[in-house]
């Protein structure tokens, strides 16, 4: 009788091509590549065979069969022209007598090559059975015929039915395992496609409504400030009305180029302090209206590597974020800190607004979710989009009824 640790070890080398299974994933993979991944466990198994019933016998039926089917022409005929050398290798046995004992499972192989391919995962599995089966029978049985050995059907094949059922069955299971594999893989690869098919269906409706909604403004301004009774007063607000919802609309499509664009093309050295004033300056009309005071505190010498186009226009948004959730005025605080240890710089923007509750906050920088009643919640993204190019990154901390603070930690020297 065989050692059980014998035949567990040639059961756990036919299952190594698992291992590698990333090939499988795909409908088409190298059929080179598959031969060298069923080569190795077909070689092992012939080197330690299991002593059974008075025989020698081993796994080889299992990656032959499955690696032919799986890769084809070529991986077949590169897999039985390998079995053939080795087997010459390990002498004992007549090559062309073997040579004719395989020819039967070589044609059926070749002729089932096709139909593998395209046949389910089930279909597969009930090939690879028969076609194992058939091997292990033909070759068995026809070597001993031509090599005169008459009595051996029933004194040594007939009791290693068991055991030939057990490949077999081994065989289904490697099957069964890889078509799992792949078909999880093809059901993670759809889902991605369905998310990415439902953010683009969301973008192209975001677009299309609030694009539309400043338009729709600006044609029914014009139709009114084309009545030739309307008063040079009331022709001059509207007029100043459209150009603003004109704005909005390139405002919204900058955002959305922004989204489409993140990565920093090049990165050049910001002086931050100039940086933050600049930006404070282009806010400050704006704060004035709403009744806030901005607050700078830019002491420290620093400089960061980004666009400067784009890290002004982050520094913008949150800063335009944060007076708007400061309806009855408030104070905005502008500030950096320097770190010299690592090399890094935090600035801190502060208001003194309504605040965001926790479930806000988590939710912060999704794809279109916004705290305003007229935001696309485009302009929060566009603020992580820019500060991740920059090899950044921004925390939020805020509590209701007494304000948000945006914590960005930038490194002072230029990161690939």
């Amino acid at each position: 009788m065989a050692s059980n640790s014998d035949f567990i070890l040639n059961a756990f080398i036919i299952f190594l091509p698992l291992i590698f299974y990333r090939p499988f994933y795909k409908r088409k993979y190298h059929p080179l590549f598959v031969y060298v991944l069923f080569l190795i466990p077909m070689i092992i198994t012939m080197s330690f065979p299991v002593k059974i019933f008075d025989s020698i016998l081993d796994l080889r039926g299992v990656p032959l069969v499955i690696g032919s089917l799986y890769g084809g022409l070529s991986t077949t005929l590169l897999l039985f022209a390998s079995l053939l050398a080795y087997r010459q290798i390990l002498g004992g046995i007549d090559l062309f007598h073997y040579f004719l004992s395989l020819l039967p499972a070589i044609i059926l192989i070749l002729f089932l090559l096709k139909k593998f391919e395209k046949a389910s995962s089930k279909k597969r599995m009930l090939l690879v059975l028969a076609v194992c089966f058939f091997l292990r029978v033909t070759v068995v049985n026809l070597y001993a015929f031509l090599e005169g050995a008459d009595s051996f059907f029933m004194a040594s094949f007939v009791p290693t039915l068991p055991i030939i059922f057990l490949q077999c069955f081994m065989a289904v299971m490697l099957v069964f395992m890889i078509e799992m594999l792949r078909t999880q893989n093809q059901m993670k690869e759809e889902i991605i496609q369905a998310e990415k098919m439902k953010v683009v269906s969301e973008i192209a409706a975001s677009v299309a409504h609030e694009v539309r909604n400043p338009l729709t403004s600006v044609r029914g301004f014009i139709q009114l400030m084309s009545d030739p009774a309307l008063s040079d007063r009331k022709r001059q607000q509207f007029s100043s009305i459209t150009l603003e919802e004109l704005d909005r609309a390139e405002s919204i499509i900058s955002d959305y180029l922004s989204l489409a664009k993140p990565q920093i093309e090049s990165l050049e050295p910001i002086a931050l302090g100039e940086a933050l004033t600049k930006a404070s300056q282009i806010l400050s009309s704006y704060a004035n209206l709403q009744n806030v005071e901005i607050v700078t505190d830019m002491n420290h010498s620093a400089t960061i590597y980004g666009s400067k186009s784009k890290f002004r226009q982050a520094i913008i948004n949150i800063g335009k974020n944060a007076i708007e959730a400061m309806p009855g005025g408030g104070i905005l605080t502008i500030a950096y800190t320097v770190n010299e240890s690592n090399q890094t710089v935090v600035i801190t923007i502060t208001d003194t607004g309504i605040g965001m509750n926790e479930e806000q906050l988590n939710r912060l920088g999704a794809p279109y979710y916004t705290t305003k009643d007229k935001g696309t919640g485009l302009g929060t993204m566009v603020i992580f989009s820019v500060i991740r190019g920059m090899n950044g990154k921004v925390e939020v901390s805020s509590k209701l009824g007494i304000g948000t603070t945006y914590f960005i930690t930038l490194p002072l020297t230029q990161q690939s």
